[in-house]
């Protein structure tokens, strides 16, 4: 699987270790990884403990079949069943105009604030 991220392996490695039970992957019907979430809890939340989506994907091939929202929604299910979180975060690029469509418009997020 080829990660759309640049992090180093020891930052994948710090959520599966701190937050287990926030990550999950999608496999196709020949057990093949076609999606993934990786989750956190924000560590230094200064109002009610939420979580963080670090990295969301789904290959190409395998889009448009719900399996995002399916991440998401076992993800922050967790969030709240296992951390008591009150809401969900993330970032994503102005320019990454298929991602603002699946957050605002398919899973229901919320701008709160758009950086230059």
């Amino acid at each position: 699987l080829c990660l759309p991220e640049n992090y180093q392996m020891k930052y994948y490695m710090y959520h599966g270790l701190s937050w287990p039970q926030l990550s999950y992957v999608a496999e196709d019907d020949q057990g093949k990884i076609v999606g993934y979430v990786l989750a956190k809890m924000e560590e230094e939340a200064e109002d009610d403990p939420h979580g963080h989506i670090t990295s969301l994907a789904v290959k190409r091939s395998h889009r448009r079949l719900g399996l995002a929202q399916k991440l998401m929604d076992q993800t922050a299910q967790a969030m709240v069943e296992t951390f008591n979180a009150k809401y969900v975060s993330l970032h994503v690029r102005k320019s990454n105009r298929a991602a603002l469509n699946l957050y605002t418009q398919a899973l229901k997020f919320q701008i709160s604030e758009i950086e230059p």
